[in-house]
């Protein structure tokens, strides 16, 4: 079992959660969080001036092969354009 998050600008919020639950990844978690960068690569006035941008975590709990299948189709769809994927393999449930 791995955990797999997906790191993604807030806009995208809604099309990744349809993506999931149409793969059946109905068990899953989502943060809010802010994406911290240079003001070159911030695009609204209220981004530069803050310093930040809205993004959310996707945590999913699944096995290798599906975070590598899913991580594939994200890239494919978004390009990378505002989502970033992340795995961490050898995790297990704690009794």
């Amino acid at each position: 079992m791995c955990v797999f998050e997906i790191y993604a600008d807030i806009r995208l919020k809604d099309a990744i959660v349809d993506m999931l639950l149409e793969r059946r990844l109905n068990d899953f978690f989502y943060f809010v969080c802010d994406k911290y960068a240079s003001r070159t690569l911030l695009q609204t006035s209220r981004e530069q001036v803050s310093g930040r941008k809205e993004y959310g975590v996707f945590r999913l709990f699944v096995d290798y092969d599906s975070a590598d299948e899913l991580s594939r189709a994200i890239y494919e769809e978004y390009e990378r354009e505002g989502v970033r994927c992340y795995m961490l393999e050898g995790v297990k449930e704690m009794p």
